[in-house]
């Protein structure tokens, strides 16, 4: 029997629902002891505040798992009529997360740590809660598939060549010494640009949509009994 084989891809698009801000605190100075408690300072202060949020119902969760500490070595010029000398400096650096629910909250909350000393806005990252993007993932897998049943049947009615039958189906990237098609993870892709959204105080920020991708290829054989 003639062999068929089509891609199948379906992708939803849905608003954003969940902003995760990545905060970094870096301090650097001469005297270790100084940078390190004005690092502790500014990072307790951010936790604080991330309880906060999550107490009050407008973030879902935080964190802060990354700590670093080290001294680094930095040429200065004393003056435009001295050589430069060399100054053994320390930096901590220290990461805190936190995932808004509400984006004015998010926006607000971006502008008010923006101004304080050692603290850098690194991203923020979109995404749909947990349990939405299961369901929204199964959906798109089974539209992929029927569309690629769909276009196999399409190619087999213009060339008279009767029904079709699935003899095999790959994810994408998953069909042996085929390359992906495009998504990072086997099948499924999700894309979200960095922005924000919400109003009031602080920035005023929008996200795109939540962008969900299958795709899938399929063999089918033409002709077959059904």
């Amino acid at each position: 029997m003639p062999r068929i084989t089509v891609a199948g891809r379906a992708t939803q698009s849905h608003p954003a629902e969940r902003g995760t801000v990545q905060v970094l605190v870096s301090f650097a100075g001469e005297r270790r002891a100084d940078v390190v408690a004005r690092s502790e300072q500014a990072h307790a202060s951010l936790v604080e505040q991330a309880k906060d949020a999550v107490a009050g119902g407008a973030a879902t969760w935080w964190g802060a798992d990354q700590v670093a500490a080290f001294p680094y070595d930095e040429w200065i010029k004393p003056s435009a009529h001295e050589d430069q000398i060399k100054v053994r400096r320390f930096r901590t650096n220290a990461a805190i997360h936190v995932k808004f629910a509400d984006f004015a909250a998010l926006s607000s909350w971006v502008g008010a740590v923006s101004l304080e000393p050692g603290v850098t806005i690194r991203s923020i990252d979109w995404a749909l809660t947990e349990a939405h993007r299961d369901r929204v993932v199964a959906e798109v897998r089974a539209a992929a598939a029927l569309d690629a049943v769909t276009r196999a049947q399409a190619y087999a009615d213009a060339l008279g060549l009767g029904p079709v039958r699935l003899t095999a189906l790959y994810e994408d990237g998953l069909r042996p010494h085929i390359g992906s098609g495009g998504a990072p993870g086997p099948g499924v892709a999700m894309r979200a640009a960095a922005g924000g959204g919400g109003n009031g105080g602080g920035f005023e920020l929008q996200p795109d949509d939540i962008d969900v991708t299958a795709v899938v290829t399929a063999d089918f054989e033409a002709g077959a009994t059904i």
